[in-house]
Parts: structure tokens; sequence; C-alpha cells
């Protein structure tokens, strides 16, 4: 059996575009359609459709992979499709070669979207800043025992993991302290998992 497409469109030739490029897409005029192995095809000009940061969508989303279409499409509302979990965003009355590829990429669960609208998601990636090394300036066993301290570890702990004596775990939980400028144990838990 075929896999259903359910399409939300309130335009008739756009649905009969879609029909006649797949096998069982189906209209949907009121309810949404959960069935997982489906595919939800939804025209961002459906009228009522909720916003994109709406909550309602990570719910629907979670179960059923979605193709958000227009006529008139834009990176704007595209990305902000994609970031609402939807799986691609394209032009609705795409070529029949061209909604194959979409749908192939969306069965195989990547995510499709046009190339400006792939650019302007890459640019947003690389301008996410970078996560600095918490322990910047500690030396290689400066730094193993800071990540055994941070996980709770005794000095003698400490010591008898990494073969050491428990004064020489105290001289680098010291320079740890030291060079990173914090007080205690907690302080150093904390920088380690970033978010002190």
């Amino acid at each position: 059996m075929s896999q259903t497409i359910y399409f939300y469109t309130s335009d008739t030739g756009l649905l009969r575009h879609w029909q006649a490029t797949f096998d069982h897409v189906e209209p949907v005029t009121h309810e949404w359609s959960h069935s997982s192995d489906s595919i939800a095809v939804v025209d961002s000009e459906y009228p009522d459709l909720p916003a994109w940061n709406n909550p309602i969508w990570s719910l629907r989303m979670a179960h059923q992979r979605v193709i958000v279409v227009n006529t008139n499409p834009s990176d704007e509302e595209g990305y902000t499709a994609l970031l609402a979990g939807a799986a691609a965003y394209c032009h609705a009355a795409a070529p029949k070669e061209l909604l194959q590829q979409v749908l192939n990429a969306v069965n195989s669960g990547e995510i499709w979207a046009g190339r400006s609208l792939v650019m302007r998601l890459l640019k947003a990636v690389n301008q996410l800043p970078t996560k600095t090394d918490p322990l910047i300036g500690l030396s290689e066993r400066e730094r193993e025992v800071a990540y055994l301290a941070a996980r709770g570890l005794s000095n003698k702990e400490i010591a008898r993991d990494l073969n050491i004596t428990e004064r020489t775990v105290k001289a680098h939980l010291s320079a740890c302290f030291e060079k990173l400028n914090l007080s205690d144990r907690v302080q150093l838990a904390l920088k380690v998992n970033g978010i002190s």
C-alpha cells in the first residue's frame, strides 16, 4: 500500500496538482491526522493555521512528518516553519520531479529546503557563539583532576584513579582554583559543566 499524504489546503488547483503528482493524496478539511506512517503537506495559506511558534506544531510534528508549502514561498516563513519542526519547505506548485525529491528526502528522515533558505540556515548556525573551553589555561593533568573533582570524587579517589599521591591532587586543585579564580569544588564543578 502506498503512503498517504494528507493535504491541508483550501486551494483546489493546488490539491489537483498534488493529486496528479502522487497517489494517495487526501484533502483534509478539519481534523489533524496523526498517522505516523503518513505525511502531512500544509499549505501555509490554509485558513486559521496556527502561527509556527504555537506549541501545537511540536505536538503534531512529533507524530507526523510535515512538509510546508506556499505558492509564494519566503525564506522567512521557511525558516520559522523549519524551526517549528517541519521536515521540508518548498514551493507548493513545484514540478513533479522536485516534489518527488522533497518527498524522498523527508521519507529518508532528512530535511529539505531550497538553496537560499539552506544558506540562511547555515549562516545562522555559523553565527552561534562558539562554546569556549571552561578550563582554558590548565595543564593536561590539572584538567584531569578538575574533571574528576567536578564529578564528586574525593582527593583519595582521584589519586587512586590517576595513580598519583593525594598531595599531588591537592597541589593540582590549588592550581586549578588559582588559575580559574575559583574558591571551592562547587565553583569548579559549575565551571567544568559550563554553568558559570
